[in-house]
């Protein structure tokens, strides 16, 4: 089959950098970080990834990320085997291979350029559907087929961070409100990870992809969001079966963790009452 052609400065090129991570990450400490999707992917590609110069931190977050993502998809599922789970700015994630348990749901979802981009790489499986709409015209909402005993969980990996309060409240409360017992899953940055990680933009000359949310107490900070939130779990250790897998160099798993103990990078799980 003839690959697909990846053009620079577009929207694809743009989408295969974090797929790309995940491809080598599951080459290389494939007991940890196994996926399939991405490697077959990448192989798919026309784009001389020669070029790039990621450092080996990066590529391991974006692996660890979604590593996260799909474990708290997993164990919520085990509790709601019929729910929707929604890739919020999916990109061209594949988490849903990684998750299905035969009777979920998932929808992903992305601004119509994205979905249009996403559609050349990776068709729908049974039950998942694309979605093409802004994150914040909560009118895709209404699309969400789903009911409160079946549940909700969506997950958002390198998204929300770029995205201020008064623009990630009404979503959270939207979905509180609709979806009672529903979860939100995203990664985070405190105020020293923010300033660390415009610094690298700055540096490669995109003004344009500035992180602009800071959560150094994410208990506290969207507790005033709304007074809808059952709790807040914060991740800020490494994963042990990642912490422990030796085939990952020593000093990239001790950067890692202790990235994460710093707040420099975080997950966050949020649950609705």
């Amino acid at each position: 089959m003839d690959k697909i052609k990846i053009e620079e400065n577009t929207v694809a090129e743009t989408l295969i950098m974090p797929l790309y991570g995940r491809a080598q990450c599951s080459k290389q400490y494939p007991k940890v970080f196994k996926d399939e999707d991405a490697e077959r992917i990448i192989d798919s590609i026309d784009y001389d990834f020669s070029q790039l110069n990621y450092k080996s931190f990066v590529i391991l977050s974006w692996a660890i990320r979604k590593k996260f993502f799909c474990d708290c998809a997993i164990a919520y599922l085990s509790e709601h085997p019929n729910a929707t789970i929604v890739n919020l700015g999916c990109g061209v994630d594949t988490s849903f291979a990684a998750v299905d348990n035969g009777t979920c749901r998932f929808i992903n979802l992305d601004l119509p350029e994205v979905i249009a981009a996403r559609e050349q790489f990776t068709k729908c499986r049974t039950r998942e559907k694309n979605l093409a709409s802004s994150a914040f015209d909560l009118s895709w909402l209404d699309q969400v087929e789903t009911s409160p005993e079946d549940g909700l969980l969506i997950m958002s990996g390198g998204v929300l961070f770029y995205f201020d309060e008064a623009t990630l409240k009404p979503l959270f409360n939207a979905v509180a409100e609709r979806f009672p017992k529903s979860v939100i899953c995203f990664d985070a940055v405190n105020s020293s990870g923010l300033k660390k990680s415009n610094k690298v933009v700055e540096k490669s000359g995109n003004k344009g992809a500035k992180v602009i949310l800071a959560l150094d107490n994410p208990r506290k900070q969207l507790s005033s969001w709304t007074d809808k939130i059952d709790r807040v779990n914060v991740i800020r250790s490494l994963d042990p079966e990642i912490k422990n897998e030796k085939s990952i160099p020593f000093i990239q798993r001790i950067s890692v963790n202790i990235g994460l103990k710093l707040g420099f990078m975080q997950f966050v799980e949020v649950r609705f009452k």
